[in-house]
């Protein structure tokens, strides 16, 4: 569904693919086979056909191993989730249908809950090796490393901190597939190929992974720089001959972008396909007839289409449904169907999942359960009337008061960066870090005055809605109303409690994802000089320390 734009990969209602406008052909939706009285799940499976073949599909995983909480828990009111039930469902379905394959459609890592991602999701790899995983499409959340940390984890090896705890890693044992994703010589990562081909029940499916062009926005510039990420249709259909002349009967895709139902108010059917948006439909449409299923993803929402002749699908996210398609082969012609399979918790836990899992929830649980502060009131994630966060201010205010010693007077943090609010009262490092999981190095750059302001407008640049940076050190107001590029009022910049001097230079700090250019704002690559300062959440934790129980801030901004 983050990477920096983290709030994308969840905020599946404002995603769209961005391809063609329009689409013909007969868009049909899947008929419903799940109701909010009936999930599908895996008890009961229907007896294989002969000829027929089942691939099970997940999407944005994002290192959930330990059951998910809450409303991530949930598809619908059912609770649903863990590696421990995910696998105990596979090896169902495997056991009644043998001729099948496990695929991943991205964001398998990235984000992750700490057992995951305190051990650079090297936990994750080993349950997706476990479970059988033949092949994923890359996601955005797999470059937030850059191209080089994609490549360990697809051929192992430490991490440039040292090795985690357990066996040594040795990597994926599955491709990642990134047809899209191409440097200057057209050369794909390191590592990575643009299909894989799958012999089941004496036939061969070719399967082709792609990631959404918008990853190039929203991960860290550096460690993408070079690279390109084409239009996801375009790389499909380039590589369908190349398939087909190695045998393949039909083609799956494998895509990291996706969209939503739209119920108006109603609760969405996990195998539903209530006017599914636009983007979806127009990706279907684009994409080469030999492609007979798109298991999609990054929206982290569940739907079931037949869109032009093509099984289109998602499984929600975080492990909590499965995807069953199944191919019937036949007279040289094969079909398509499929369903979205909750992921229950009330069948028996796969031993060897949860041995691995409890190994490093263990592992964890010092630095997790450590108190590095306390707050006085619940910081908020959500964004306040005027558009930033309580706890995105704190977070400015920590990376203002890390850079203090450069003479920074103001800082700025980027929304998507922000992933979960803290609650009052004593704040761990697991929710400190469930609420800023990236590990982006705080610094300090070197703005005039103009350039401040013309930061400012490029909040307004985004095509669905502004990205209010939170603040600190600086105050301003708006007019939602206004023109772009004249939203900022006029005269109420205020930076360390004076006015804004369009030629004066200014010293502010920000995490190094925005000033690489993340998220669009360019201004801060403008910057005459680049100090470099702590990682953002030691900052964090710092500043906690040192000030107490912590309060919301007050305003900063103002929209009139």
């Amino acid at each position: 569904m983050s990477s920096r734009r983290r709030a994308l990969g969840l905020c599946a209602a404002a995603l769209s693919l961005g391809l063609v406008a329009g689409c013909g052909g007969a868009d049909q939706a899947a008929p419903a086979t799940s109701t909010a009285a009936q999930p599908v799940s895996t008890a009961d499976l229907p007896k294989a056909q002969p000829g027929e073949v089942h691939l099970f599909g997940i999407n944005d995983l994002h290192g959930n191993l330990q059951p998910p909480d809450g409303s991530n828990g949930k598809v619908g009111t059912y609770t649903a989730g863990g590696a421990v039930y995910l696998a105990a469902h596979l090896a169902r379905l495997k056991a009644a249908y043998p001729d099948s394959a496990v695929l991943a459609s991205g964001d398998n890592i990235g984000a992750s809950p700490l057992i995951s991602a305190l051990f650079h999701d090297e936990p994750t790899i080993d349950f997706l090796n476990a479970i059988g995983v033949a092949a994923s499409s890359v996601g955005n959340h797999e470059f937030d490393h850059g191209v080089a940390e994609l490549r360990r984890i697809q051929q192992g090896g430490c991490g440039l901190d040292g090795c985690s705890p357990g066996e040594p890693f040795t990597g994926a044992k599955f491709p990642y597939l990134a047809a899209n994703v191409t440097d200057a010589d057209g050369q794909l990562p390191a590592g990575s190929k643009p299909w894989t081909m799958l012999e089941l029940g004496g036939h061969k499916i070719g399967v082709v992974g792609v990631v959404t062009p918008d990853t190039a926005n929203i991960v860290m510039p550096e460690g993408i720089r070079g690279y390109r990420f084409g239009d996801e249709a375009d790389a499909i259909n380039k590589n369908v001959p190349a398939m087909e002349a190695a045998g393949a009967e039909t083609v799956v895709a494998l895509l990291h972008d996706g969209g939503a139902q739209q119920t108006h108010g109603r609760p969405a059917d996990f195998n539903g396909c209530e006017d599914i948006a636009p983007g979806v439909k127009a990706l279907a449409h684009k994409t080469d007839a030999a492609v007979s299923v798109m298991l999609t993803a990054h929206s982290h929402q569940a739907y079931n289409c037949t869109l032009d002749g093509k099984v289109v699908t998602q499984a929600a996210s975080f492990g909590r449904l499965v995807t069953d398609v199944t191919l019937r082969f036949h007279d040289g012609k094969v079909d398509a169907s499929a369903v979205n399979r909750v992921v229950t918790r009330d069948i028996t836990p796969a031993p060897a999942t949860a041995k691995l899992v409890d190994f490093y929830a263990a592992q964890a649980k010092p630095r997790a359960e450590r108190v590095i502060g306390t707050a006085a009131a619940p910081l908020p994630a959500e964004p306040a009337p005027a558009g930033d966060s309580p706890l995105g201010d704190v977070i400015a205010d920590s990376m203002l008061d890390a850079m203090s010693s450069a003479r920074a007077v103001a800082a700025f943090m980027n929304p998507g960066g922000v992933r979960a609010g803290l609650s009052g009262g004593n704040i761990t490092y697991e929710q400190a870090y469930t609420a800023q999981p990236f590990g982006n190095q705080v610094v300090a750059v070197s703005l005039t005055g103009q350039q401040i302001l013309n930061l400012l407008e490029q909040q307004w640049d985004n095509a669905s809605k502004p990205a209010v940076l939170a603040v600190a050190g600086i105050s301003y107001s708006y007019s939602e109303t206004a023109p772009k590029g004249h939203k900022v009022i006029d005269g109420s910049v205020r930076m360390a409690g004076e006015p804004l001097n369009p030629v004066a230079v200014y010293r502010v700090s920000t995490n190094s994802f925005l000033a690489a250019g993340g998220d669009g704002f360019t201004v801060f690559t403008q910057s005459s000089e680049t100090l470099v300062g702590p990682i953002d959440l030691d900052a964090l934790e710092t500043y906690l320390r040192a000030r107490g129980a912590v309060a919301p801030p007050g305003g900063r901004i103002e929209k009139r």
